[in-house]
């Protein structure tokens, strides 16, 4: 971690100050802001290259996706049975659609950064330390590429529910489904005001049904479709672990 440390505060100020609308993904949630940094004891029990972090740059906040949970209150979940490669995790961000990052703290996987989207069925490693997922995320940032998505295009709850949503404006226009393009498509999508879709959490983090935001391939389908994350309900989820 020490090449990591020495320049990883000029790095973010760099990322915040290029960013000032908050428009990067996750960046309305972690504000590109530091939580304060643990004493030894209180980061006691994280792992070896996470507790480097916690305990000199910043106990959480700023950070891959929708920032790092505040360190100092994380404790380990329990895998999803079957999940052969651990048993025990550490959960440290939200990748949204309640979908968690978590550091395996046993078996093969162990100090490994995996995505826990059991939910879905798809618990997988994401990369092979804690190092290169902060790495990973400052070089996509400093490129303006997004974030991995790690989840299937059309696995989410949100793009059933677009789908049906078009299908029923298809219907009633006598379109044909799959053929609502151009003008006609773009009228329908812009009913979505403000606030239309709420994506209720699925996953390990929060409580059941809790607002969540939108993981990177959710959020990127909504870009491609030309709607904005302002139709995804507004919402202060609390980072508490259940």
């Amino acid at each position: 971690m020490s090449e990591l440390l020495t320049t990883l505060h000029e790095t973010l100020a760099a990322l915040a100050a290029a960013d000032p609308e908050l428009r990067r993904f996750g960046a309305a949630r972690h504000r590109y802001e530091l939580l304060p940094v643990l004493d030894p004891a209180t980061a006691a029990h994280l792992p070896d290259e996470l507790r480097a972090y916690a305990t000199q740059i910043a106990g959480g906040c700023v950070g891959p996706y929708y920032g790092l949970l505040p360190l100092a209150d994380v404790r380990p979940i329990l895998a999803v049975p079957g999940v052969s490669a651990f048993t025990r995790a550490l959960p440290i961000a939200h990748l949204g659609c309640g979908y968690a990052a978590v550091i395996p703290l046993d078996g093969d996987a162990r100090d490994q950064v995996w995505i826990d989207a059991r939910a879905l069925g798809v618990v997988a490693p994401m990369y092979g330390s804690f190092t290169a997922y902060v790495i990973d995320w400052i070089d996509r940032l400093a490129t303006a590429r997004w974030p991995e998505g790690f989840v299937p295009p059309g696995k989410c709850a949100l793009a059933a529910a677009l789908a049906g949503y078009l299908a029923m404006h298809e219907q009633r226009l006598g379109v044909e489904p799959g053929r609502l393009t151009g003008d006609a498509l773009a009228e329908v999508l812009a009913l979505l005001g403000p606030g239309a879709i709420q994506i209720a959490n699925e996953g390990p983090l929060f409580a059941p049904d809790a607002p969540v935001e939108p993981c990177v391939t959710c959020a990127r389908l909504l870009a491609n479709l030309g709607v904005g994350l302002e139709v995804v309900r507004q919402h202060d989820t609390s980072p508490a672990i259940r």
